[in-house]
């Protein structure tokens, strides 16, 4: 766990990082996306990691489980050792 923290400290710190912050419409977009794909606690997360790259104007999403935001259909989903057409 400690390595994972620290890798992961260590892309937050990149110069060439945009860090990108929940803003004030993030929370009621959060509210509709849950609301609308009658989404559960256990999707609280999920969703409001995807309405934040939403409302940065972020489409794209890399992850490793795409199932959990195959739901958006704002977001194009990436995963490791997938080609792009």
């Amino acid at each position: 766990m400690e390595q994972a923290l620290d890798w992961s400290q260590s892309i937050w710190d990149g110069k060439e990082v945009a860090r990108i912050l929940p803003r004030p419409s993030v929370l009621p977009r959060v509210v509709e996306l849950m609301k609308r794909y009658s989404l559960g606690r256990k999707r609280i997360l999920d969703t409001a990691l995807a309405a934040t790259l939403e409302c940065a104007g972020v489409g794209g999403l890399a992850t490793l489980n795409r199932r959990d935001f195959a739901i958006f259909p704002f977001l194009e989903l990436v995963s490791p050792g997938e080609t792009r057409a």
